[in-house]
């Protein structure tokens, strides 16, 4: 058993995988504290229970002792300020790990966002001289031009030295997703190690009744990289009979896309929906939607392995390495992000393989393929290590 360090910009009651990751290793009988922000996300305002406090401590969670940073709102809507913030809590987690650091025997890094956030394994390093893992979801510099900034010869130089600064104090790397592994090489000189996310709830679903119209379902985040106008407008131009498509989420396309779809009568916007209750919407999928523009095709999504684990055929409209595991294993149709005919295609393509009962066997094999590549328990134990 070890005292483990977890080092995250977002924690409970923010939704995120490390939520699970923290849980399973205090259920094995580690001692584990978290380093991590007054939870904002993504609404731009402190929950409910919650004081914007310089540092403080809490232990609502499992009993695990979060020591929480202050936040600078006003991230969703100025980038100066998300900048701001991102530099804001680098500079608390390095001072409070400078001086609490020597107590722990692990140190876990989950780098989501800005790699920023990872600033404090500076001290943690080059101090206490810690063991130190990183999980990298989101990978820099690459991620800062897929946003939006334009790179110029001094922006590219600063970052690349940055993010080598970053990874060559890290023990060892860890990535989400398998493209990472070579770019990490190229920009470090490093090995990483891909150790994909999973899904962390249940997924037993009831069987759909036969019988009723054919329900294809994009479920998550609806913001401009899901590129969902394409979604829905390939989704009307196929003029598919007996099928609808469903929306299941929130985000600052929600009310855009409403706005200009909503009369469709075969498209249905069903607005956020809890975690827990996502398994009940899945079962009235007959096939799931996962979509982004190419400026982020090097990610593999996080709903990729809620969606295999429901055993649903994939119809990917994307690039990158979900497409290449969706056609990979023959888990479902997929077409290019920005061809609109393509898309349409792709939608008569798996509501063919719905009639025939391809898309069936489409489902069992990604229920496989999260069961062995996937598996919850078998990946902690990865990401743990020696």
């Amino acid at each position: 058993m070890a005292k483990v360090l977890i080092v995250v910009e977002r924690f409970f009651p923010e939704d995120f995988l490390v939520n699970d990751l923290a849980a399973e290793w205090k259920r094995q009988g580690n001692e584990v504290e978290v380093l991590t922000q007054v939870p904002s996300y993504p609404f731009d305002k402190i929950y409910d229970g919650y004081k914007n406090k310089m540092y403080q401590t809490t232990r609502e969670f499992n009993d695990i002792p979060v020591h929480r940073v202050s936040t600078i709102f006003g991230y969703n809507t100025s980038v100066k300020r998300k900048v701001l913030n991102y530099l804001h809590f680098g500079l608390l987690t390095s001072l409070w790990a400078l001086w609490n650091g020597r107590k722990f025997d692990k140190v876990f890094v989950y780098h989501t966002a800005a790699l920023t956030m990872a600033s404090a394994v500076l001290p943690l390093r080059w101090i206490w001289r810690k063991k130190i893992t990183i999980w990298t979801q989101d990978l820099w510099p690459d991620a800062v031009w897929g946003f939006g900034f334009k790179p110029s010869k001094f922006k590219v130089a600063m970052l690349n030295m940055f993010v080598r600064l970053i990874y060559r104090r890290c023990s060892r790397i860890t990535v989400s997703c398998r493209r990472y592994v070579q770019r990490i090489k190229e920009l470090t000189g490093r090995d990483a190690e891909w150790v994909p996310q999973w899904e962390p709830t249940e997924m037993s679903l009831p069987e759909k009744k036969d019988g009723g119209k054919s329900v294809f379902m994009f479920a998550g985040n609806m913001g401009v990289p899901q590129n969902l106008e394409n979604v829905i407008e390939g989704f009307k131009r196929a003029e598919l009979k007996d099928a609808e498509l469903w929306l299941v989420g929130g985000g600052v396309m929600f009310e855009p896309l409403k706005e200009k779809f909503g009369e469709l009568e075969n498209v249905k916007f069903c607005g956020r929906q809890p975690r827990a209750e996502m398994p009940k919407w899945f079962a009235q999928a007959d096939a799931l939607i996962i979509s982004l523009t190419d400026k982020y095709s090097l990610t593999l999504p996080g709903k990729f392995q809620s969606y295999i684990k429901t055993g649903k055929p994939i119809l990917g409209i994307l690039n990158g390495e979900a497409r290449e595991l969706i056609e990979e294993f023959k888990i479902g149709a997929t077409a290019e992000p920005g061809e609109l005919e393509g898309i349409v295609g792709a939608y008569k393509r798996m509501a063919s393989m719905l009639a025939s009962g391809e898309g069936h066997e489409c489902g069992k094999r990604a229920k496989r393929l999260s069961d062995e590549r996937f598996n919850r328990d078998a990946l902690i134990r990865q990401l743990w290590g020696e």
